[in-house]
């Protein structure tokens, strides 16, 4: 199951993922997105539509199948992409430390994130309300990864 969670301009996807490596890998990948501007569509009441896009921030919170269950051995983000795809593999020992906590202060700081990113957002209204409503939303963030580790750890 993913969790999305979406705001004005800003989405993040929960998942679980697999990864065909040797040694395989498995866990959570949490996904910052653009949303599409979308025109207002039918009467007032009308339900609007919610396009996901542009893939902004990915970290990869995996562990080796080689190892025990938790053992976030593959665990390491993606700051940029280009379009669709992501740029090289960014490791960082803060991740396999405090994963959570990592992720947390990644998320609760979302300008930086963007700034990082390369999407030029000086000036843009929606962020500062969208940086707060994230910051609000983090808990529940860390619920859903957890929760998809409990998926994909069972059997490891």
């Amino acid at each position: 199951m993913r969790h999305a969670f979406v705001f004005e301009k800003v989405a993040v996807i929960v998942g679980p993922w697999r990864e065909p490596m040797d040694p395989p890998e498995r866990g959570a990948r949490v996904e910052v997105r653009l949303l599409v501007d979308e025109p207002r569509r039918g009467s007032p009441s009308a339900a609007q539509r919610v396009v996901i896009d542009q893939p902004l921030f990915r970290a990869d919170l995996f562990d080796r199948m080689d190892g025990p269950p938790g053992n976030l051995g593959s665990a390491h983000f993606h700051p940029t992409f280009d379009g669709v795809e992501p740029s090289v593999r960014h490791w960082d020992d803060a991740i396999q430390q405090d994963p959570t906590g990592w992720l947390a202060a990644e998320l609760s700081d979302l300008p930086r994130l963007l700034e990082r990113s390369g999407l030029d957002v000086a000036g843009a209204a929606w962020v500062a309300d969208d940086a707060a409503a994230l910051r609000d939303a983090v808990p529940a963030v860390v619920r859903a990864v957890e929760a998809t580790w409990e998926t994909v750890r069972v059997g490891l």
